[in-house]
């Protein structure tokens, strides 16, 4: 019987030990899960942000493309304007260049003073006269 009572005493410490064990265990689960819960909020806060910024960016990256285009469109237009005014400004069947002609193709090789010429300094200028 001793040994009995013996043996029911050991368990019962090796109980209160194992309790012990277990409330320390859960615990730290507890202060983990708390630290976890913390970081993970923060991350959901990190991410929150950035698909906020990257919805601004391509917002501006939309408004820019769109305004690029619609340059692009307005240059293409002048262009078109340009070249159909060049093509009808040769003086009728002469084949002599307009003043503005002249003017342009001044510009374009870079020959200085050619706002100030008239159709004549341009010609020579232009190797044409």
């Amino acid at each position: 019987m001793a040994t009995k009572k013996k043996t029911e005493k050991e368990a019962e410490k090796a109980l209160i030990t194992a309790r012990a064990a277990v409330d320390e265990a859960q615990r730290l689960v507890k202060k983990l899960d708390k630290k976890t819960r913390k970081e993970a909020d923060e991350l959901e806060a990190a991410l929150a942000q950035a698909a906020r910024d990257a919805k601004k960016a391509a917002q501006r990256a939309r408004k820019t493309a769109d305004q690029a285009a619609k340059d692009a469109k307005q240059k293409a237009q002048a262009a078109r304007e340009h070249a159909s005014t060049a093509a009808a400004a040769p003086a009728a069947g002469t084949g002599i260049p307009t003043f503005r002609d002249l003017r342009d193709r001044a510009k374009a090789q870079g020959i200085q003073g050619y706002s100030r010429m008239n159709k004549a300094q341009l010609l020579h200028a232009l190797g044409e006269g």
